[in-house]
């Protein structure tokens, strides 16, 4: 029996152990054997699982139907250790909505950070909005004649963007709108809901509930939905609340 070799002894009816053909039989085992501990996502669901995120984060910002499609993977799967996958917006990534836009999400399996994908992506939200059904010329006031309802993707101007709702308030064009022309509120004045020194209803509010009403002043102008700042001259106190309608503030004690 030469020692190092595996080959039958026929004297002592046995084998002899050969290194080399024991190392080729382990790694194949190794090889072919399924893994346990991993698993493979495909690029095309984490596609739809991260657009799906955003979708629901942007619903949360603006009002409209939001679209959120990731336009390229930089892999064609991922593989990740066995668990439940959570996807994270990092930290700056849903904060604005922008058309184009490069997403970084935190991947995690179990609560357990993973990665951090950058995926482009494009955006876009449907809404209708006011536009010109007409020329409108310089101080001509908004009516419903001269203006229609489109539904049109606003994600570059979300917050410029106006809807028929506002028809119901007093205003007036800064320039002239061309047929056809989205009505930016950057370029129309209204008449605030609220205006500077104006007599308000103050309403306290504690969980969910009204607790007094008060008289007040207002410090400043402010439309539905703006704080400002209101002085009760009896108390000699400036309280800060939300326009909840004309000439009415809702303060949270």
């Amino acid at each position: 029996m030469k020692s190092g070799n595996w080959k039958f002894n026929i004297k002592n009816a046995g084998w002899v152990f050969n290194p080399t053909i024991a190392f080729v039989f382990a790694l194949l085992l190794l090889i072919t054997a399924p893994s346990a501990q991993a698993q493979v996502i495909s690029a095309s669901k984490i596609k739809i699982d991260v657009a799906r995120l955003f979708e629901n984060n942007y619903k949360k910002m603006v009002d409209g139907d939001v679209q959120v499609k990731i336009t390229a993977t930089p892999f064609a799967d991922l593989q990740l250790p066995d668990g439940r996958i959570t996807y994270k917006i990092s930290a700056g990534s849903g904060d604005k909505i922008l058309p184009r836009d490069v997403k970084r999400v935190d991947v995690l399996v179990n609560g357990v950070y993973q990665r951090t994908l950058n995926l482009p992506a494009q955006t876009s939200v449907y809404k209708e909005v006011l536009v010109a059904s007409e020329q409108i010329n310089r101080e001509q006031v908004l009516t419903k004649e001269c203006t229609e309802v489109k539904k049109i993707d606003i994600a570059n101007r979300a917050d410029f963007v106006l809807d028929s709702s506002m028809l119901n308030k007093e205003i007036t064009t800064k320039k002239i709108f061309q047929k056809g022309e989205v009505i930016d509120k950057r370029f129309v004045k209204m008449r605030p809901d609220v205006a500077r020194n104006a007599d308000v209803r103050v309403f306290f509010i504690s969980n969910g509930s009204v607790m007094i009403s008060i008289d007040g002043t207002a410090m400043s102008d402010g439309m539905l939905g703006d704080y400002i700042n209101v002085e009760n001259k009896n108390y000699k106190k400036v309280y800060n609340g939300k326009i909840i309608g004309e000439n009415r503030v809702l303060v949270n004690i």
